[in-house]
């Protein structure tokens, strides 16, 4: 299996992925401060601002903080947020990115009463200059939630937490929409008009893996997809192809080998996870990236803001997933049975408060009943495993296997068998060897000259 650690998602390429984090710190370095100031400035009448933090930098933006004088002495400093798209990190560009960002948010704060920042002013370009394309937002006061936070929370304070959750989710669940992708705003209202891209999907197209190529031949010119099956189809078809072109998704024959079987034996699973009868929707907005650091709380643990809504997409009903870092972060880790079944303790308490809200909001049961059975027989990692290819691998080794074939011989004999059933399988682990050879040489000549992080910034 490939190896993994829970965190901000990394490149699985380190070769690109020292090519990037170096055009990244260049485009870093061409930003001046005095150039976010005068920008910010702009949109307050001109008013002097200064900087009251340093700098930080995100997977995929930079963020400046602003504060301008008050006029009175009774008045509050008012404190703004300059974030710039790191252009060099995302495949398809900042203006695309950021655009669906935009009306996520126009849309969330228009339907629902999700607490996020508010927009100032912000512009959408795809221009050489940094600030070709930024956002202005509220600053918020609070602190980032932690999964060490998570840790030491009071039993008042989980329940807040919790609570605070629900709020979120049973709104989302209700904002529908008639195909699966990324929200654009016009004229003529919000809509779905654009490819879904997740983090997943922008890592494999910088290391040059063309998962677009294969998004291109589901959807339609319009670039509309309105099948759940599809969706479906086109992740496995996405993974199978991570896997067969990525340059060090090999580097022995028996890792290898398990891999492929591995990949084999999940399509077949998510197949039976599938449930056809919601081919044609619902389709649901998801945030994308709902990780604590994108969390902002107060000290009774009440959620005071969503951050960072750049990943937030339309998705099949069963796409629309609950935190699974509740007791765990490592959704590896939750591949195990009985660590699942640990998580599921905490998310039955947080399924109590989901069911309450709802009925005191809305008067019925509707998302309380949907992952009441949706979280059987792990169903919610499959739908992460679909949209996270790596953990694909660490579902199959250490769920599936388990639940489907503990009666049907080891896994070695298993994987003999599947070997032997089609050439194409040896065919393609002969040249995943070859590339994995060919990449560990490269990689070890940039051992010596691998870009350290610069101390300026922090995550």
């Amino acid at each position: 299996m490939s190896t993994s650690s829970h965190g901000p998602q990394q490149l699985k390429d380190h070769i690109v992925q020292s090519r990037i984090h170096r055009e990244r710190d260049e485009f870093i370095a061409a930003i001046r401060e005095e150039d976010i100031c005068r920008l910010a400035s702009s949109y307050h009448n001109g008013d002097h601002c200064s900087f009251f933090k340093s700098p930080s930098r995100g997977s995929y933006n930079i963020c400046y903080f602003v504060r301008f004088p008050s006029i009175s002495s009774g008045e509050d400093v008012e404190k703004w947020v300059v974030r710039v798209p790191l252009a060099p990190c995302l495949a398809h560009g900042s203006r695309s990115k950021l655009e669906s960002e935009i009306a996520t948010m126009q849309l969330v704060a228009d339907k629902t009463t999700i607490p996020i920042p508010k927009i100032y002013a912000y512009r959408l370009g795809d221009g050489s200059e940094p600030l070709s394309s930024f956002v202005i937002l509220e600053y918020i006061e609070g602190e980032k939630l932690s999964y060490a936070r998570l840790k030491t929370l009071s039993d008042e304070q989980r329940e807040r937490l919790y609570t605070s959750l629900a709020d979120i989710h049973i709104q989302l669940r209700r904002l529908e929409f008639s195909s699966i992708g990324c929200l654009t705003n016009s004229p003529e209202g919000f809509n779905v008009r654009k490819k879904v891209t997740t983090i997943d999907i922008n890592m494999q197209e910088l290391e040059g893996l063309q998962p677009s190529k294969i998004q291109s031949s589901f959807y339609n010119d319009k670039d509309s997809l309105t099948s759940a099956n599809d969706y479906v189809a086109m992740l496995l078809e996405i993974a199978d192809n991570a896997f067969a072109e990525s340059r060090n998704s090999v580097f022995e024959r028996d890792q290898g080998e398990d891999a492929l079987y591995h990949l084999h034996i999940f399509r077949e699973y998510a197949k039976g996870w599938m449930d056809r009868r919601l081919d044609q929707g619902p389709f649901v907005l998801v945030h994308g990236d709902f990780e604590p650091f994108n969390l902002i709380v107060n000290d009774d643990m009440d959620i005071v803001s969503v951050l960072d809504w750049e990943w937030s997409r339309v998705v099949p009903l069963q796409f629309f997933k609950p935190p699974l870092w509740l007791k765990n972060p490592d959704t590896t880790k939750l591949a195990w049975d009985f660590v699942y079944q640990d998580y599921l303790k905490s998310f039955d308490q947080f399924l109590k408060i989901v069911r309450t809200r709802e009925c005191e909001k809305y008067g019925n049961e509707l998302l309380f009943s949907e992952w009441a059975k949706a979280k059987e027989d792990s169903g919610f990692l499959v739908a992460n495993a679909l949209e996270n290819w790596t953990d694909i691998d660490w579902f199959a080794n250490r769920y599936i296997n388990w639940k489907c074939y503990k009666n049907k011989g080891n896994l070695d004999e298993r994987v003999k068998a599947f070997m032997k059933e089609n050439p194409a399988h040896e065919t393609l682990i002969e040249r995943k060897l070859r590339d994995g050879i060919v990449y560990k040489a490269e990689a070890d000549r940039l051992k010596d000259t691998t870009i350290k992080p610069n101390p300026s910034y922090t995550d």
